[in-house]
């Protein structure tokens, strides 16, 4: 259950992030707030000042020295403010930077499943958009809380000046002011309720199908297919109802003008008038009523400029709890480090009546299944597409939970494990291989160069057949992968990926090797090579394939065949071979194929 984080505690939350992270960020910043309401008022009380020394008849020099007064006050008030504003936006983003930290964090800590869940992505999708937008969240909480300051100060100055004034004037500016407080308060609630918060979907769709236009991996195919206009409607769709949410956001806030500004023009009509009206009768001197006159329009300028920035504070305190409690239900606490316990030497995975489903999905994506993995053995997962296969490689690797029945590692438990434990366990190459801006060497090491041994890595490439390749560029194992970070950076072709994870996988020297569709990117040759090496490469250790060719199943000692859920047969090849099943069946009909395409290509 998420924690319903009030104002103040928001309030408190980012006012210690500035304090802790802004490096002396709050001392500064009250500096600044003191030397703005010193600059906005020290020039209305000189000149009134001014106005009695002349009427009073006080000789020149004591006119000059006030003059000088405030001069020398106004001098040093503009070099303290100019200094804040100098050295207060660095601090600000430094502090902002930690704050942006705790949702990346996030991201990178939280279960697989939830990277996964729509909802989930929605939620971080406006998270991070209203992270980015400088009068909203985090960064518009830090500087609305600084102008709340301001203006609360620049308040109390004015109220101190104009106290002498009737007190029912008081009593009606008061009243006006509060409601319009009220009014813009609804507004920001709502406006939140039925725009911001509902943006979350469209701002995901509106990311990725740009992320899509701009990544060079889509680039050709959106050129050869001329997919351009096609792209551009979609991309305009997402806009058109973005743009519904910003129309209905535009209404509320006309509809809350149409009420504020005659309450604002009230207030200014019932001062003035009154000053007015008191200088008439005598009861103010010239000298008062201009003083007056100057409070009076910093007063109302200050309290309804205070009453949009707290409105809009409440607003993004709401923004702040809703960061907050993203993380707070997803990030997983990074623990003290500790010693992992050793690893099994010989680790025997078993799944003993293992059912999983999706959430949001009512059908099951693996239903009981029981099977054994014995320590160093060859296993293939065969089966159409979607009958469980990656699904439960997933469950197996510790992506994911069971939704009942349970997974051993020699009789404990997986869900007793820390999942760093759990992971060190298995090395993989998944079905798409990602490549990373770092260098060649630190992309098989998935480590810092500094901790990365060369020598190995030149082992795993070679191994992989990949050497001969990274020999021929300039920089060698130093060589920048893609053009992300760097202009010279290089990109492999998608065998070369394959290989490149490979070599990544046989780095890391795990006691399971898992191979999602290995094969998928080579050519034959490339594939026979694979597979010849294959037993070298792991040696004594675990080796699971997944496969959509069924030829890979002659290098495993057990083939695990899924169909719609369910495991349906397991055994050797052979066996399966000989027992004439579904195996058969899927086995012979490829084969044919295969024959097909030989006999065609002579």
């Amino acid at each position: 259950m998420k924690t319903k984080y009030g104002f103040w505690n928001n309030l408190g939350y980012v006012l210690r992030g500035m304090k802790n992270w802004g490096d002396k960020l709050i001392s500064l910043r009250i500096v600044g707030i003191i030397a703005e309401t010193v600059s906005l008022f020290v020039i209305p009380v000189t000149v009134k000042l001014i106005i009695d020394s002349l009427t009073s008849g006080d000789p020149l020099s004591k006119t000059l020295l006030l003059i000088a007064i405030n001069a020398a006050v106004m001098l040093v008030a503009y070099l303290a403010a100019g200094y804040v504003e100098n050295n207060s936006p660095y601090k600000m983003k430094h502090a902002l930077i930690r704050f942006k930290r705790e949702l990346t964090e996030t991201m990178t800590s939280m279960e697989y499943a939830n990277l996964e869940n729509p909802k989930v992505l929605d939620e971080h999708e406006r998270i991070r958009n209203v992270m980015n937008v400088k009068t909203q969240s985090i960064e518009g909480m830090m500087d609305s809380s600084i102008k709340c300051g301001t203006l609360a100060l620049q308040i109390l100055m004015a109220g101190i000046l104009i106290s002498g004034l009737h007190p029912l004037l008081i009593v009606i500016l008061l009243f006006l002011l509060i409601l319009s407080f009220i009014v813009v308060d609804k507004t920001k609630l709502k406006d939140k309720e039925l725009v911001w918060d509902a943006l979350g979907p469209y701002w995901r769709k509106h990311f990725n199908l740009g992320f899509l236009t701009n990544h060079f991996t889509s680039a050709k195919e959106i050129r050869v297919y001329n997919m351009k206009d096609w792209i551009y409607g979609k991309y305009l769709g997402i806009n058109d109802d973005i743009n519904k949410k910003y129309r209905i956001s535009r209404n509320l806030w006309f509809k809350s003008q149409a009420i504020l500004m005659p309450l604002s023009l009230l207030e200014e009509i019932s001062l003035y008038a009154f000053l007015i009206y008191e200088l008439s009768r005598n009861n103010l001197t010239v000298a008062e009523f201009t003083l007056y006159i100057a409070s009076v329009h910093i007063f109302i300028t200050a309290v309804n400029s205070f009453i949009a920035e707290y409105t809009e504070i409440k607003k993004q305190s709401l923004e702040v709890r809703d960061f907050r409690s993203f993380i707070d239900s997803y990030k997983i606490p990074e623990k003290e480090k500790a010693e992992l316990p050793p690893m099994e030497k010989h680790p025997d995975f078993e799944f003993q009546d293992v059912t999983f489903c999706y959430e949001g999905q009512e059908k099951n994506a693996l239903e009981h299944v029981s099977l054994s993995i014995p320590y160093g053995q060859r296993l293939a997962i065969v089966g159409l597409n979607g009958a469980g296969k990656t699904t439960m490689i997933k469950l197996l690797s510790g992506f994911y939970k069971p939704t009942s029945g349970k997974i051993t590692i020699n009789g404990k438990g997986c869900e007793t494990m820390e999942r760093e434990d759990l992971f060190r366990y298995f090395s993989a190459v998944f079905q798409n291989v990602e490549e990373y801006p770092f260098t060649v060497e630190e992309n098989v090491s998935m480590r810092r160069s500094e901790d990365t041994d060369e020598a190995l890595v030149s082992e795993c490439l070679e191994r992989c057949g990949l050497m001969d390749k990274i020999e021929k560029l300039e920089n060698g194992r130093k060589t920048q992968v893609l053009k992300v970070l760097e202009e010279d950076g290089v990109d492999f072709s998608g065998g070369e990926k394959q290989k490149l994870a490979l070599a990544r996988a046989l780095y890391k020297d795990a006691p399971v090797l898992i191979l999602d569709e290995p094969t998928s990117a080579l050519d034959p040759l490339a594939e026979e090579r694979l597979y010849r090496n294959f037993n070298d490469w792991i040696g004594d250790k675990t080796g699971i394939f997944i496969s959509h060719r069924l030829s890979s199943t002659r290098f495993c000692q057990k083939v695990a065949l899924f169909e719609d859920s369910h495991l349906v047969e397991y055994g050797s090849h052979d066996e399966l071979m000989k027992k004439k099943g579904k195996y058969y069946d899927l086995y012979e009909t490829q084969a044919e194929l295969y024959r097909k395409e030989a006999s065609a290509n002579e």
